[in-house]
């Protein structure tokens, strides 16, 4: 299965990324354990949760990494080229895909992208029964 429209139906609550490759223009994630509404043109009518899935960032012209230490102001994100392993939200807004979340032991991380496409390739998925 490979879905690349309605980012809004996919969720990443909980997701983590397994492995960061940067090639041209893109940003390849592995990632396990996203979920796939049944509210996405893609999904059959079902919702699924995904085992294992490459997310591929196409068109990628800008990357920032932020990190908290207070709850004063974000500042520069000490590994940028892993930002963060543990995603707690996702969105793609006006050309920009943010994920936020955690990075081992730091608290809160923020990663934005500046983008105009993505393709999720589905590498291995489940029925989710709620």
């Amino acid at each position: 299965m490979k879905l690349s429209t309605d980012f809004d139906k996919l969720g990443f609550h909980d997701a983590s990324i397994e492995k960061i490759e940067r090639q041209s223009g893109s940003v390849i994630l592995e990632i396990k354990g996203v979920f796939i509404s049944k509210e996405h043109p893609g999904s059959d009518g079902q919702d699924w949760k995904v085992e294992e899935a490459i997310l591929e960032i196409l068109g990628v012209t800008e990357e920032r990494a932020t990190h908290w230490e207070d709850d004063k102001a974000a500042k520069e994100h000490p590994e940028p080229e892993f930002p963060l392993d543990e995603i707690m939200h996702a969105h793609f807004v006006d050309g920009v895909f943010s994920f936020d979340g955690f990075k081992q032991t730091v608290p809160w991380c923020e990663w934005f992208i500046t983008a105009n496409s993505f393709i999720l390739e589905v590498k291995s998925a489940s029925k989710f029964s709620s």
